[in-house]
């Protein structure tokens, strides 16, 4: 999960055959980006749901220097929007470097 707004949702996928699963979702390809599919709602609560969903597939939930996934859904769970254990990919490096080393760690 790259992206978390209170009206969109971005998640990047590293392998295209698990696209599916997210299309399936409701999650459309970017125009953009080759491996980033995403969902947009003006209803939050279509949102919230999602993100909860997500996290039932074990999909981690990325830090990034500036206001990343895991930072907007922490937002959401003090708001009282989702709730339970997430996961989030920590990584130690550039963000848009493939080889950067990671963590996944439980918050």
């Amino acid at each position: 999960m790259t992206i978390v707004e209170s009206e969109r949702v971005l998640v990047e996928v590293s392998e295209e055959d698990t696209a599916a699963r997210f299309v399936a979702l409701g999650f459309e390809k970017s125009e953009n980006y080759d491996a980033v599919y995403g969902l947009r709602s003006q209803n939050p609560d279509v949102i919230y749901r999602l993100c909860e969903s997500l996290r039932d597939l074990g999909i981690p939930y990325s830090t990034h220097r500036h206001m990343g996934a895991d930072y907007q859904l922490q937002l959401l769970r003090e708001q009282g929007h989702v709730h339970g254990p997430f996961k989030r990919i920590n990584f130690f490096g550039n963000d848009w470097n493939d080889e950067a080393p990671f963590v996944l760690e439980d918050f």
